[in-house]
């Protein structure tokens, strides 16, 4: 195994990372509201699927459901609008034939997405599922899919061709981390039989499924596999990355190589000096073996909501992103309530000077535009505003601002490249007030 990253040069990153990090996401609001109140929060499992719907599945959460003519304890898997309205909540599902309830103890040990988007779930210590994001369904299931473990299974990631990679949270010399082929029946590659010794809770994988990243939050960092062909050549230990950090979740945000991993908790496991507890920091990992620090999301404790404040000790267990990237969804455990916050990307909002007189949404300039545009607002009262794209059917393409603006004019730059020609609406809304206007993108 290569040294490990020294603390002069993690210290020297930070100092220069950190720095140009902070206030580059703004707190936007507690998810769902500030009164759903599940036991223990969230542990992993939070998903954001391609609509840009929210899943999540509470921790050590079990209510009565009739399932045929019997009533059983299950567990809830919940999928909400970005808006926070419930859409539908899964307690057990048809399987072959069969009714498969999230029956109790139904723990939720981890959630993440394919790349088509579906739902990948561990409900329960052993019991992994893939659910249609579409229509609910459950497409595959599989249970104890790594023999011989002795604890529970971690968090999953997921490489391009859908391939699940995981492994145990509690050591187990000769077992795992292993990826699992995408219907969940076979093997695809065994990664490692020698690991134990340091407890895991979550694993991350690049898209290639060449570089694989084991977060052992005891040993506060993360062991690094590399196999240049994937799943079908033979895995490696390069190194040892993100030293310093207690990394229990983990999230790849989209439209960037950014890999956000969890620092740990004062009492559930503080990282080390320069970091901070209750953040998430986002790597660049364009050269997986050399990440670089860019940026970062720090839990707020002060929402109003006793149960999620610094005071009760939150750890951060959760983190997923908007299609677009612009919206983070964190997660932590511990809290009854609040224990999902939502922060909007708010960088790339630059004000401009002038005299503010009303309310207004600019022409956006250039227009046609292929594949950057740039939009002008004016905001004359201070408060949460929002500045989304939609197609004409009314979809969302994009959210490019959202968080509490002052009195002042603004500019915003809106890049278009992973959207088809065509027209598209534009709306700025601010306290009560919304304007919209067509913009037309030419390729």
């Amino acid at each position: 195994m290569k040294k490990w990253i020294s603390v002069v040069a993690v210290g020297l990153l930070l100092c220069l990372g950190v720095s140009s990090a902070q206030a580059q996401w703004s707190y936007v609001k507690l998810f769902p509201n500030n009164t759903l109140s599940f036991t223990s929060g969230i542990n992993n499992t939070l998903a954001v699927d391609p609509a840009g719907n929210v899943w999540f599945a509470p921790y050590l959460n079990s209510t009565d459901s009739l399932v045929g003519t019997t009533t059983v304890k299950t567990g809830e898997l919940r999928k909400y609008q970005p808006d926070g309205t419930l859409l539908n909540k899964y307690q057990y599902f048809t399987f072959n034939s069969t009714v498969d309830t999230l029956k109790a103890p139904a723990t939720g040990y981890g959630m993440t997405t394919d790349h088509n988007g579906n739902i990948i779930m561990l409900k329960g210590s052993d019991v992994l599922r893939k659910i249609n994001y579409q229509t609910g369904v459950q497409m595959a299931k599989t249970t104890d899919p790594l023999a011989g473990y002795a604890s529970s299974l971690t968090s999953p990631g997921v490489d391009n061709i859908n391939e699940v990679f995981i492994t145990t949270v509690s050591p187990t010399f000769g077992v795992g981390p292993a990826a699992l082929t995408a219907d969940f029946t076979s093997i695809a590659a065994t990664i490692d039989t020698g690991m134990g010794g340091q407890f895991a809770r979550i694993v991350s994988v690049t898209p290639s499924g060449n570089d694989v990243y084991v977060h052992e939050f005891t040993l506060k960092g993360s062991v690094h596999y590399h196999s240049s062909a994937g799943t079908l050549g033979t895995y490696a230990i390069v190194d040892t990355l993100f030293k310093g950090l207690v990394v229990e979740t983990a999230g790849w945000r989209p439209g960037t190589n950014y890999l956000y991993v969890g620092s740990g908790s004062t009492g559930g496991g503080p990282p080390n000096a320069p970091y901070t507890s209750y953040s998430w920091y986002g790597f660049d990992m364009t050269n997986p073996d050399a990440p670089v620090l860019k940026d970062s999301i720090n839990w707020n404790g002060n929402t109003g909501v006793g149960a999620d404040s610094l005071a009760n000790d939150p750890r951060p267990r959760g983190i997923a992103f908007s299609p677009d990237g612009n919206t983070a969804y964190v997660a932590a455990f511990g809290p009854a309530k609040g224990f999902i916050e939502v922060f909007s990307k708010v960088t790339a909002v630059e004000p401009v000077a002038g005299v503010v007189k009303d309310f207004a949404l600019s022409q956006n300039y250039p227009n046609p535009f292929n594949p950057t545009t740039e939009i002008n607002f004016t905001i004359a009262k201070s408060g949460f505003t929002t500045l989304k794209v939609y197609d004409l059917l009314g979809r969302e393409v994009a959210e490019l601002m959202s968080g509490n603006l002052a009195v002042g004019s603004y500019k915003v730059p809106f890049d278009a490249s992973r959207l088809s020609s065509g027209t598209y609406i534009y709306e700025l809304r601010s306290g009560d007030a919304r304007l919209v206007k067509k913009m037309m993108l030419m390729k």
